[in-house]
């Protein structure tokens, strides 16, 4: 890039005049600007700061809110939902955001692929060079789709796929080809060998529960068996009565159990598998430190900002502000200035990520009314 040019492109990707000594200094270093970016967020982010100079390094973007498959375990099942996609006039009031967060994911309550405008959208984040990542159930995945994803450098593919077992994965996820899922994502790993590409990193996400989690070994072998990258276990979070005793917390021998199993059936097949924290470890010294009011951005289909993908507290509305004036508006200076405190918001209360209840209370597990 010409140096005359360097500080316009700076300042179209939205960076402000006064970041343009600090970023020319870091490109001297041989630093990138999303280096530098990464590099100032971890300081903000460790100093705890309530105005941030940098973006969060991963922001949400609902697309659509609308899903057909209605799984098992999503709250859409068994509460009302408003539903609707995301305006063009949003998508594109985020434009230099895209190009400086660490990645943008196309996902959220909704399935992206259903999106009207989703190869619009995806084809335009390409165009702008922004880090993408798309969590998908695998509906609608088609081959021209893939063969457009890998084209356009996918960063992260996160396809849910929760057993190895046809019945069960259609018990599950009902309405999603159980052998068309596997196939696109044979297809994907065939075009990064054939390149030979590291992208997308394909990670193939397991939601365990009783009824699949003696699955989980075997799970193991259909991942290393595809050629995906990593297999990734949740726990399945509860939103009502009729499978609460789908949730391990309630079955928590047999799932230290299992773990075990995968963990070591894993390193025989070379596969990279994450678990979530087994039941019954000794407690840490000291809850763990929510960092997403620093680092996360979630965009509703409604334009709607959250702080994270369950908190029902809005931050603002990218319909009337614009995301400057939200990342750094009242109600998320707020929220960084108590999140960690002795008295946290109430829907951090609920959070099932278990930051504040951890993996042996019930309340990480089983949420059965809304929280607001």
């Amino acid at each position: 890039m010409k140096p005359l040019l360097w500080p316009i492109h700076r300042l179209r990707e939205g960076y402000a005049v006064r970041d343009l000594p600090a970023l020319a200094s870091a490109r001297l270093r041989g630093l990138s600007a999303q280096g530098w970016e990464d590099a100032l967020n971890a300081r903000e982010t460790a100093g705890q700061v309530e105005v941030m100079r940098s973006t969060p390094r991963t922001l949400f973007l609902e697309i659509t809110g609308r899903c057909p498959i209605v799984c098992l375990m999503c709250a859409r099942r068994y509460r009302d939902w408003d539903y609707g996609d995301l305006s063009e006039e949003v998508f594109e009031k985020l434009t230099a955001v895209y190009q400086r967060v660490g990645i943008t994911v196309l996902g959220g309550f909704g399935e992206p692929l259903v999106a009207a405008n989703f190869d619009r959208c995806f084809s335009r984040l390409a165009t702008l060079r922004a880090p993408v990542a798309l969590q998908t159930s695998g509906y609608r995945l088609t081959e021209d789709r893939v063969r457009s994803l890998f084209e356009g450098r996918l960063r992260h593919l996160h396809i849910s796929m929760d057993s190895p077992v046809e019945a069960t994965y259609s018990s599950i996820r009902p309405k999603i080809s159980f052998h068309d899922v596997q196939a696109r994502i044979r297809q994907l790993v065939e075009l990064k060998r054939a390149a030979p590409s590291d992208l997308p990193e394909i990670r193939v996400v397991f939601v365990a529960m009783r009824r699949n989690i003696e699955e989980l070994p075997a799970m193991v072998d259909l991942v290393a068996n595809m050629g995906a990258d990593i297999l990734t276990v949740q726990y399945v979070c509860v939103h009502s009565e009729e499978i609460r005793d789908e949730s391990l917390f309630f079955h928590q021998e047999v799932a230290n159990r299992v773990f075990d199993e995968a963990e070591a059936r894993a390193e025989k097949v070379d596969v990279k598998l994450e678990l979530p924290p087994r039941f019954g470890q000794p407690p840490s010294d000291a809850r763990t430190k929510c960092t997403d009011p620093w680092q996360v951005a979630y965009v509703r289909w409604d334009g709607e900002v959250r702080p994270c993908c369950y908190a029902k507290a809005s931050m603002g509305n990218l319909g009337d502000q614009s995301f400057w004036e939200i990342w750094n508006g009242p109600a998320y200076r707020e929220l960084r200035r108590t999140v960690n405190s002795s008295q946290p918001p109430d829907f951090c209360l609920v959070c099932t990520a278990g930051r504040l209840c951890g993996v042996d209370d019930e309340k990480s597990h089983i949420l059965l009314t809304r929280p607001e």
